[in-house]
């Protein structure tokens, strides 16, 4: 599944009903500030991943004076267009209901599953300024589609992780703790090993998606991996044995897949210090691209990608450069902005304008 045909959002933030039937190549949000345009791409994020890129409370999304908030979406396969399925999420204050064709699921992988999205906000530079997480979770995304075991590994890593730290907190007795210390050390290799060949196979993509955006950067782009745990260590479970008093001491575990990291660098060079803003911004663009070369050729189908704000992102050249890209990948995406003359309609055929009013959605018709 990878384009997403309709999509359908009720009592959602402050669109009251909305149903589009979306283009499979450029759809174009257009409104105001405070209008409702970025609450179509957060709906589709959300349905995705499970979580809002605006706000971490449950009624933040939800209509003022309404109860609960529903998404719907039919997504489609970009090379059998009777391959179809419907996802839903009935969202309230406490409580999130998901549906794969009707049917009630269990966890959001099922969904994530069917509609892998990426996301470029005004806020997606500080992929490289801020701590490991984030870029943690652009790596994990890639491994959780291409590795069919990552996320089996994952699960059990992150129980061995919970109990572990659990019994730390709590002063358990050193076996208790210790109890959890071989899953934990033998998840963590195989999703290290996941990860490094993730790695290896994007940088390829990344250097091209580099000399595309920022020809002007002359040293090749290298993605320095870092495990979450001191480089030269060769035996991981006694690392975590000579740590266990520092573990104690602190109440939590100190190494593991948990704590890796990525750095790009370019020559010698931190990609945060030698790239300026604007070049920032182009390299997170590089990086979603690389990724999203990598998923087709391993998955054979193209993301989605939802860009929020692309004028504030961009200047006028990268940002039709960046648009040139997206349709030679084939790449449906959702793009935001105040003002339609600032994204250039370079195929009609396959590209739609919808105009958004107080959360109210209107297409543009020819």
């Amino acid at each position: 599944m990878t384009q997403i045909a309709q999509l359908h959002l009720q009592h959602f933030r402050n669109c009251t009903q909305a149903q589009c039937k979306l283009s499979t190549g450029l759809n174009l949000f257009v409104g105001d500030n405070a209008a409702g345009k970025t609450s179509f791409i957060e709906a589709i994020w959300l349905l995705a991943t499970g979580r809002s890129f605006r706000t971490s409370k449950s009624h933040h999304l939800i209509q003022h004076e309404h109860t609960q908030s529903v998404i719907f979406s039919q997504v489609t396969s970009s090379h059998n267009a009777d391959k179809t399925h419907k996802l839903g999420m009935q969202k309230n204050t406490t409580n999130t209901v998901l549906k794969v064709d009707g049917e009630p699921v269990k966890g959001q992988i099922h969904l994530a599953s069917l509609i892998p999205v990426q996301l470029l906000t005004p806020e997606s530079h500080r992929l490289l300024e801020e701590g490991p997480k984030a870029r943690r979770q652009f790596m994990d995304w890639g491994c959780f589609y291409q590795s069919s075991d990552f996320i089996q590994q994952w699960r059990l890593y992150q129980r061995a992780l919970k109990q572990r730290n659990h019994a730390l907190k709590r002063h358990l007795p050193k076996a208790q703790v210790q109890l959890w210390d071989h899953q934990l050390v033998e998840t963590a290799l195989k999703i290290d090993v996941i990860r490094q060949d993730y790695l290896e196979a994007l940088e390829p993509y990344l250097m091209t998606f580099c000399q595309a955006l920022m020809p002007e950067v002359e040293e090749a782009v290298v993605c320095q991996y870092r495990a979450g745990w001191p480089k030269n260590t060769d035996d991981l479970l006694s690392l975590m044995t000579q740590n266990y008093l520092k573990d104690s001491q602190v109440g939590h575990t100190q190494y593991g897949a948990h704590r890796a990291d990525i750095r790009f660098k370019f020559g010698n060079q931190e990609a945060m210090n030698t790239l300026s803003r604007g070049q920032q911004k182009l390299f997170v663009c590089a990086l979603l691209l690389a990724q999203a070369s990598l998923h087709e050729k391993v998955v054979h189908e193209p993301v989605i990608m939802l860009i929020d704000d692309l004028p504030a992102e961009l200047d006028e050249n990268h940002r039709l450069k960046l648009l040139e890209l997206l349709q030679v990948l084939n790449i449906q995406h959702l793009i935001t902005s105040t003002s339609e003359s600032l994204i250039p309609i370079l195929n009609p055929e396959n590209s739609k304008i919808w105009h958004i009013t107080n959360g109210e959605v209107t297409e543009k018709r020819a």
